[in-house]
């Protein structure tokens, strides 16, 4: 890790003695002859072989993106949390967590836990999935503790919120913009490159929303000089590790070392898995929806942003003229009950005839709209009144889905642009909040 190993133990006159003590930088190694100046003989700086894995995955960033399911455009924000009360799982109710899944718009952004191994076996896997269940069933990728996802993450990773652990130190040297989620001031060593780090990395306030903190941490700490030379305070010996570390071993072991160099081994592409559960229903979302512009033949532009339902239970600042859209087969009937825009995915095998002869309209007397989705990601639209409308994307960006254009159909009829009289056309612009790939959708009154 980033601040020392032992590799192997001897048993001398009954004391269990070092055979090596190995460091990551030239720092540590003065550390220690201030501390324990009989252990510098066994001292071997060899740098930090996960830091030297992590540079070398940085060429793969797409295949790991790719292999996260992120969209093109889409930004990774990875929460990593050690373990203990101090760590960013620690915090009642694991707010951070919680505040990134519900203020960062879920067609923008992705959110990772990287949770350390010590919490999952500390607590066990089932009680750390209960634990986050509600976040997981909202989108939040949890990877199993034994896989190295959490490295290809940081590879992939466009914002990092973190705790004491090494692996912000990690992030920190890859150049993530960072915070700090939580901190254990009192857990870390004076002097050390994380004690330094606790002092020039900004903390999470509670008083300003998320996303500003990280565009602002974005913006700031590239150049930030002191932050560089951290950065560098990491390994003394980068990209070294594998050589150093295969010639220690060798030696300890009294063989020849191999001929062929020592490299370093590449981070592998997370495989599927049940990293984030899919529901057999569509989660709840809450949904902002704005309509700019005028006119049936163009020019109206409805920029969206969609939220997870859940995850604004318990948020201070909630959502304004935001509409829900919801399952109408979800378990939790309260999201159906309360939903503006009731979505019917193409998997129910319903067509619009048979949503609007059912007793749907009737089971949910007050929502706006009844979207059932069509072929291309598009729906019709069932109004109360009997009014159809169809949505087709003529323009799909990698977002798109039936969903975002049932509230955007929402949105427009909401506005009031023009009548909605049979045979009614529309094109409209529609933006996934500040995404910079836009869609095209044409609206018809059938």
């Amino acid at each position: 890790g980033a601040f020392g190993l032992t590799s192997e133990w001897l048993v001398h006159e009954g004391r269990v003695v070092p055979a090596a003590i190995v460091l990551s930088h030239d720092e540590q190694l003065r550390r220690l002859a201030d501390g324990c100046p009989e252990a510098v003989p066994r001292a071997v700086v060899a740098g930090d072989p996960c830091l030297d894995q992590l540079s070398a995955g940085l060429p793969f960033r797409a295949a790991y993106r790719r292999a996260l399911e992120l969209r093109p455009g889409q930004r990774l924000v990875v929460v990593s949390s050690t373990w203990g009360r101090d760590s960013v799982l620690g915090a009642p109710g694991a707010e951070v967590l919680r505040r990134a899944l519900a203020e960062l718009p879920a067609d923008e952004f992705r959110v990772l836990a990287a949770v350390h191994p010590n919490a999952w076996y500390g607590h066990g896997a089932w009680q750390i999935h209960h634990w986050l269940a509600p976040l997981t069933e909202s989108g939040l990728l949890l990877p199993a503790p034994e896989t190295e996802t959490w490295k290809a993450a940081l590879c992939a990773a466009d914002f990092l919120i973190g705790d004491h652990g090494s692996l912000t130190l990690y992030g920190v040297a890859l150049g993530i913009p960072c915070v700090l989620g939580a901190f254990g001031d009192s857990t870390v060593a004076p002097g050390s490159p994380m004690h330094r780090l606790g002092r020039l990395l900004p903390r999470v306030s509670r008083a300003v929303p998320l996303l500003p903190q990280l565009l602002h941490a974005a913006r700031i700490q590239p150049d930030d000089p002191e932050l560089a030379t951290l950065r560098q305070s990491v390994t003394s010996a980068p990209g070294e590790s594998a050589r150093r570390l295969r010639r220690l071993f060798y030696t300890w072991l009294k063989l020849p070392e191999p001929a062929h160099p020592a490299a370093t081994r590449a981070i592998p592409v997370p495989s599927p898995g049940p990293a984030t559960p899919r529901l057999p229903h569509l989660p709840a979302t809450l949904v902002t929806a704005t309509a700019t512009g005028a006119g049936a033949g163009g020019g109206v532009t409805v920029r969206i942003r969609r939220f997870p339902a859940a995850a604004q239970r318990a948020q201070s600042r909630h959502l304004a003229d935001a509409h829900l859209a919801a399952d109408p087969d979800d378990p939790d009937p309260r999201w159906p009950r309360s939903a503006d825009v009731l979505l019917v995915p193409a998997e129910r095998g319903l067509l619009p005839d048979e949503v609007s002869g059912s007793s749907l309209p009737r089971r949910f007397p007050g929502c706006g709209l009844v979207a059932v989705e069509e072929a291309g990601h598009g729906c019709t639209a069932l109004f109360a009144d009997g009014t159809r409308l169809q949505a087709r994307w003529t323009a799909r960006p990698a977002w798109a889905s039936f969903a975002v254009a049932a509230s955007a159909a929402h949105a427009w009829v909401r506005s009031g642009p023009v009548p909605l009289r049979p045979g009614t056309r529309a094109r409209l612009t529609v933006r996934a909040g500040d995404h910079p790939e836009a869609g095209l959708v044409e609206f018809t009154v059938r």
